[in-house]
């Protein structure tokens, strides 16, 4: 979310200074209308950056075309990689649609191809790959990292709570 919330302020700053340069007026007359001409066009992306963050689960993202060759040849191998791990959920955008708009707020104007393929958990990227076909074994190797990260975070509530709650009678 911080990639959004950073992506929208920037491109807030940015467009209300150039339409101010542009008609020669001070920044604060244009920027309620920027405002509203990004919530409009953005808007549907930043619910959907917005939905994945609250998940508990991690995601896997997926933005691509149909039209895309680079994006058909990799939905495979990330087919293969979800069969072994039904605890990820997978969102898969258009990037035709609103809500493809993501990519740009995610990469933040890096360069970049489709499809993005991103491992998110908790509103926080763990991987990133554009514009290429990453085999299932590199996913795996990422999976492995977040699922050690997720039972060391468990671990640790699981110490803090007994710390809490005392020792047990036995």
């Amino acid at each position: 979310m911080s990639r959004v919330q950073g992506f929208m302020e920037f491109k807030l700053k940015q467009h209300s200074e150039e339409l101010a340069t542009k008609y020669g007026v001070p920044a604060e007359e244009v920027f309620d209308i920027v405002s509203k001409f990004l919530k409009d066009t953005y808007g549907p992306a930043v619910k959907t950056a917005e939905s994945i963050s609250r998940r508990e689960q991690p995601v896997i993202l997926f933005i691509g075309r149909e039209s895309c060759a680079i994006c058909q040849k990799s939905k495979p191998e990330l087919d293969l990689f979800l069969q072994n791990h039904r605890d990820l959920e997978q969102v898969l955008l258009d990037y035709s649609n609103p809500e493809g708009l993501l990519y740009h707020m995610i990469s933040q104007g890096e360069t970049g191809l489709l499809p993005m393929i991103a491992m998110i958990h908790k509103g926080c990227i763990r991987m990133i790959f554009t514009g290429k076909c990453v085999h299932s074994e590199v996913y795996e190797h990422y999976y492995e990292d977040l699922s050690s990260q997720r039972s060391q975070s468990s671990a640790a509530k699981i110490y803090m709570l007994s710390e809490f709650i005392g020792p047990s009678e036995g």
